[in-house]
């Protein structure tokens, strides 16, 4: 047997197929996904057929044709694999069309099709609640994009209550996964249903181009805002939802609004409200002070008017600085209900896990999983016993 290094083995692989390719020379048939262009210089894309896939990379100089995602073409080149990753490619040296897309062809004309249902008409499309309280997120736990979005919510407001729905995001089986996951969230009583995930190729964001996904998100009893990050290829699902988001990052915002500036709303009604009153009352006394100031003669006409006034003034006081009092004691509990620590003092506590994370949900933890407790005066360290769902039994 005949021992290689890595190095060695890709070498003698290479060799190989040079050979291959100067023996016969052959062209490969398929579609293009995933075109993009590197410093200016280099092209690589993606050749596909109904099975399978083949990267392409060549100089830029020797793309002689316009290219673009979804065309079927013909390449001529030499196969090789990168020895620094190991990785299997076809270098160009010539590209020619030899058709449309057929993946967009068919995608256009279903958007056309559900276009003219009316499933993307801006008239049906319900705004997104402005405080939710409770949401159902459809993602993958494993994504950047689900940290994105947990993360910006928790810092924009915490008190949001997030139940996470793992699915798949990419392949055959994501739309049937999504699909099951959305009709499951119709039966509680979210305030809006969220579904995203990272951007990706057109092949690989395919799933959210699924003519069924995208009628159940249309029949969706509850408000539905999806945010796929891609911003060149806008999905089916993206288009049928009650609100877009073009990335997870701007879901979370679009979501919640940041509760800093809800504070600072608050304090402008209150400066505002105050600053009325005031000129109330300035108003009123300036009207008594001339009235007493024009003169003796006309002091018995106006002193029934006065007291009226007196009255008045006093009584519309009294009703002002009630519907203050109300409203300052509203602003100031709610001001004191998003702050943590408030939660801290009724008795709660904050679960992180070992990397600081909140733990938010059961799907974040398994049975001896540490955790630290922030308790209103300290933090206390705990080992996870049992992991359950609510509803569920103790074994």
């Amino acid at each position: 047997m005949r021992i290689l290094s890595v190095s060695d083995f890709l070498g003698l692989v290479n060799e190989t197929l040079k050979a291959l390719s100067e023996y016969e020379e052959f062209g490969v048939e398929g579609e293009i996904s995933g075109y993009r262009v590197s410093q200016g210089q280099w092209v690589s894309f993606d050749l596909k057929d109904e099975t399978s896939l083949v990267n392409i990379f060549l100089p830029i100089w020797k793309q002689t044709i316009p290219i673009e995602d979804g065309m079927k073409v013909r390449i001529t080149g030499v196969a090789r694999i990168y020895p620094k990753y190991g990785k299997f490619s076809l270098s160009a040296e010539k590209i020619e069309p030899i058709g449309e897309g057929a993946l967009r062809k068919a995608l256009a004309a279903l958007r056309l099709k559900l276009e003219n249902e009316g499933l993307f008409d801006p008239g049906r499309k319900r705004a997104l609640p402005r405080f939710p309280k409770k949401i159902a997120l459809i993602a993958s736990r494993e994504s950047a994009a689900y940290g994105d979005f947990v993360r910006i919510v928790g810092e924009r407001w915490p008190l949001l209550e997030i139940d996470l729905y793992h699915v798949l995001v990419q392949g055959d089986r994501a739309p049937a996964d999504v699909m099951r996951a959305f009709q499951t969230a119709q039966q509680s009583d979210y305030d809006a249903i969220i579904l995203t995930r990272g951007g990706g190729s057109f092949e690989e964001l395919m799933a959210f181009n699924d003519e069924r996904l995208t009628r159940a998100i249309y029949a969706s009893q509850i408000p539905t805002l999806v945010a796929i990050g891609h911003e060149r290829d806008v999905s089916l699902v993206e288009e049928v939802a009650d609100v877009r988001g073009s990335t997870p990052t701007d879901a979370a915002r679009r979501l919640v609004p940041d509760h800093r500036d809800i504070e600072y709303e608050l304090s402008s009604i209150l400066q505002t409200i105050s600053g009325r009153m005031e000129r109330q009352i300035t108003e009123k006394q300036n009207l008594i002070n001339g009235v007493l100031q024009s003169g003796s003669r006309w002091l018995e006409g106006y002193r029934f008017r006065l007291d009226q006034h007196r009255s008045s003034i006093t009584d519309g006081m009294e009703r002002i600085q009630e519907r203050m009092t109300d409203r300052i004691t509203g602003i100031v509990r709610l001001l004191k209900s998003l702050d943590p620590k408030a939660v801290l003092e009724r008795g709660y506590s904050i679960v992180r896990d070992t990397k600081g994370r909140v733990v938010a949900s059961t799907s974040q933890v398994t049975k001896g999983d540490v955790v630290e407790l922030q308790l209103k005066d300290g933090v206390a360290g705990a080992s996870v016993q049992v992991v359950r769902k609510m509803g569920t039994p103790i074994d």
